[in-house]
């Protein structure tokens, strides 16, 4: 892994297609070029905070055993900030299954844990909207807006922990973000899902429009299951979900920028996706204080 820090945005005007075309997401190998892809969004990194997310990410990888780490965002704490990373692991299922991790400012990554229907509820009943604090056993308390003490909810009996909204929080970014760029995966004979050998990238015009990216994820929609069932998956293009789908219409801004195209979220602020139109490089990465826009349907 290399150790030199991040360049600025004029920069990605030099990557040439061929060294470009090896490189994909944000994993250990190559996250200093996705970072700097992505650092028109304002996030950037020092030469220590990157050194240590490698070094960091080498010992997940090999306590693990993943054939690949990838970098899945940070976020910012009132006391410390959570840095976060994920493993597919293979799954009986057609799509391998995303294993997520978190670390400190120590960036000794841990597992984080799986959250159950109750836990979720639990969480959802607190009507949390203030950033984390960085303390993963912090217990949770209700927030309860002055005024209306006499009208909230009964609190949750179950006592839930700060790691543990951490992860329900990462599993509903992930499920409306996860962006890659369409045709970047196939499904095999085995109906597994699998990288594309036959994707090259997409081209200039293709890559300004939405509908030519989809959610790396499970599909939830109703076109993409109806895809699922046909007899020639692996050359059916639509068997996940666009973002052309995503409500509230207007949510995902696509722009060009220096070396490639950016996609960013307008639901969850912080994150953003990329890909350099021709090459196989894409990724995404989130950096915020676990924030959704309730209001967009009413702001666009």
């Amino acid at each position: 892994a290399r150790a030199h820090g991040p360049q600025s945005p004029s920069n990605l005007g030099s990557i040439s297609p061929v060294s470009a075309s090896r490189r994909a997401k944000m994993d250990l190998e190559d996250l200093e070029q996705g970072l700097r892809a992505v650092s028109s969004g304002g996030h950037v990194l020092s030469v220590e905070q990157l050194t240590s997310i490698q070094a960091g990410l080498t010992l997940l990888k090999g306590k693990e055993k993943l054939k690949a780490v990838y970098l899945w965002g940070k976020f910012l704490g009132s006391e410390a900030d959570y840095w976060v990373a994920y493993g597919l692991a293979e799954s009986k299922l057609d799509f391998p299954s995303k294993m997520f991790f978190y670390a400190g400012e120590d960036y000794d990554f841990k597992a984080l844990p799986m959250i159950t229907e109750e836990v979720g509820e639990a969480i959802t009943m607190l009507n949390l909207s203030s950033p984390f604090t960085g303390l993963p056993s912090k217990i949770l308390e209700q927030f309860v807006e002055e005024g209306m003490e006499n009208e909230a909810p009964m609190a949750p009996a179950l006592k839930v922990t700060e790691v543990e909204r951490l992860s329900l929080l990462v599993q509903e970014i992930d499920f409306d973000t996860a962006v890659v760029p369409k045709g970047a995966h196939n499904l095999s004979e085995a109906q597994v899902l699998v990288k594309s050998s036959q994707f090259q990238g997409l081209g200039m015009n293709e890559a300004t429009s939405l509908e030519n990216y989809v959610h790396f994820r499970p599909p939830a929609s109703v076109a993409s299951l109806k895809a699922h069932a046909l007899n020639d998956l692996q050359f059916y293009s639509n068997f996940l979900d666009p973002l052309s789908s995503d409500l509230p219409k207007g949510c995902w801004v696509v722009r060009q920028d220096l070396g490639g195209i950016t996609l960013r979220s307008l639901t969850w602020p912080g994150y953003q996706a990329f890909h350099v139109p021709g090459t196989t490089k894409f990724g995404g990465i989130y950096f915020g204080d676990a924030t959704k826009n309730t209001d967009l349907a009413f702001l666009i």
